[in-house]
């Protein structure tokens, strides 16, 4: 067997476990019984660490090695050998015991998480969390770092991505936003919401979700959608794409607003190649990338007059109040701008402080300055410094997110930056596509998924997220795009 056939070989071994995995995660967040966390965990670390040991074995080094002095390899190939490898010659360091051990740790803290939040009980998670942490401070020593521990952490979701270069993305965004934010609240007019008050049922909203997700051409035959307390997508594998939702029966634009952003998800990987999926390349560019596809479908489509032009009916068969509401007012009602406790309802222009506040936290989490035991207190003071407001009990506050008990620090910041991709990205399209309100006025999305499955979804992970970005768009990250995009957006609505 020839080298590449045998990179290839260890490279689909990885794919399998990591599939069950993802499977074993999305039945655990929607229809495991909790009586099953126990168990599950310890398959859960057993597979986890079976896979680890593939990622980090001799074998897969001594294909590497090869492969990278090969010729006649593809784009694709090269793109592989160059990411997996990375991962490998990462990760080397860390003990797959230890792997194997958080994974555990994980799967009942995630469980924790949910019944605490439930009880509004932050004293119930915090040894969980405090847990969470501790294994979060020993990855980033074993990885190693230059300046932060917590540069160590955002390399696993933001390639190139450190502590410096944020401060240096968030410090003039957020000297343009404050400004801008303080003249909508000062100087404009807010829209009249009323036309969304009322109360939908979760059912109704439930089928509704199904239908916003077939108008965007998400293909159901390669997925699915559930029931979850945060919503999320699950890449089980090429042609295995699944989606969560939640219903609030008083907001009803809180599921049509998940089931587009989660949709977003969904999209790049339905359109990524089973070849990129082979190569280990299913990922996407980065978890920034990712958020920017999301984010575009739910906001620079979804917060959009021409889409709600085009939805105002459809909302209309579901929910028969809607069938004589005019569309420039669920357009402006839909994009209020109010600072508001919760990340995932936040509106465009306050959301990016939700990432400020959380990278601010994560970062001291990583060095020791900031302690478990003092979070619902800081959160409460950085949600009042950055948003104006202060959560009434941590349920709403600094239990909302499920990430810290999934281990994921180092992936909020995927948010903001996917913000600034899908805006950059955006500016690009509409010069390329410049047909592209006229379709979605007519609920026609295709322009629109044949341009990202062309410039975006087909790469995978091909590329660095700074190298498709450059390539996409002439230029690298810049969140003057951002700026203007909501400046110009909101300034109009507002009336400034």
């Amino acid at each position: 067997m020839d080298t590449l056939t045998a990179y290839r070989n260890h490279i689909g071994d990885m794919g399998k476990l990591a599939s069950a995995l993802s499977l074993l995660g999305w039945d655990q967040q929607t229809h495991m019984p909790a009586k099953g966390v126990a168990t599950r965990s310890q398959v859960t670390g057993k597979l986890s660490k079976m896979l680890f040991e593939l990622l980090v074995s001799d074998e897969l080094g001594r294909y590497l090695a090869e492969l990278r002095k090969a010729d006649g390899l593809s784009e694709l190939e090269r793109a592989s050998i160059r990411r997996v490898g990375k991962n490998h010659d990462r990760n080397r360091a860390i003990p797959p015991e230890l792997i194997e051990e958080q994974s555990i740790a994980q799967s009942q803290a995630q469980t924790a998480w949910i019944a605490a939040r439930q009880a509004n009980d932050f004293a119930a998670f915090r040894p969980h969390l405090e847990k969470m942490v501790g294994y979060a401070r020993r990855f980033a020593e074993y990885y190693g770092y230059e300046e932060h521990p917590y540069d160590a952490l955002l390399e696993d979701f933001e390639p190139g991505m450190t502590c410096r270069k944020l401060k240096a993305i968030i410090e003039p965004l957020r000297a343009d936003l404050v400004p801008f934010l303080r003249r909508l609240q000062e100087n404009g007019t807010p829209p009249d919401t009323s036309v969304l008050n009322g109360t939908f049922d979760a059912e109704a909203q439930r089928r509704l979700s199904r239908r916003v997700l077939e108008l965007v051409r998400y293909d159901f035959d390669a997925g699915g959608l559930a029931d979850v307390a945060h919503p999320f997508t699950t890449t089980i594998g090429p042609g295995d794409v699944r989606i969560t939702n939640r219903y609030l029966e008083t907001q009803l634009l809180s599921s049509v607003f998940s089931a587009l952003h989660e949709g977003g998800h969904a999209l790049y990987n339905q359109g990524m190649p089973e070849e990129v999926y082979a190569l280990g390349l299913g990922g996407g560019a980065s978890n920034g990338i990712h958020e920017s596809q999301s984010r575009m479908i739910e906001n620079q489509i979804g917060r959009s007059l021409p889409f709600w032009t085009f939805f105002q009916p459809v909302l209309g068969e579901f929910f028969p109040q809607f069938k004589t509401a005019k569309a420039k007012d669920l357009y402006a009602a839909a994009n209020v701008v109010s600072p508001s406790l919760v990340r995932v309802e936040a509106d465009e222009v306050t959301y990016n402080f939700h990432i400020m506040l959380r990278f601010e936290i994560e970062a001291g989490l990583l060095d020791g300055s900031i302690d478990v035991a003092d979070l619902p207190r800081l959160w409460n003071d950085a949600m009042e410094r950055y948003l104006g407001v202060v959560p009434p009990n941590d349920t709403q506050g600094v239990l909302q997110d499920v990430h810290w008990s999934m281990g994921y620090f180092g992936y909020f910041p995927s948010y903001m930056l996917g913000n600034l991709y899908a805006a950059q990205m955006f500016s690009t399209i509409r010069e390329e596509v410049p047909t592209l309100d006229a379709s979605i006025r007519t609920g026609d999305f295709e322009p629109l998924l044949a341009w990202l499955r062309e410039k975006v979804h087909r790469h995978g992970a091909a590329c660095e997220p700074q190298e498709l970005t450059k390539r996409i768009t002439g230029h690298e990250l810049d969140g003057k795009h951002f700026v203007r995009y909501v400046t110009e957006k909101y300034g109009a609505i507002y009336r400034l």
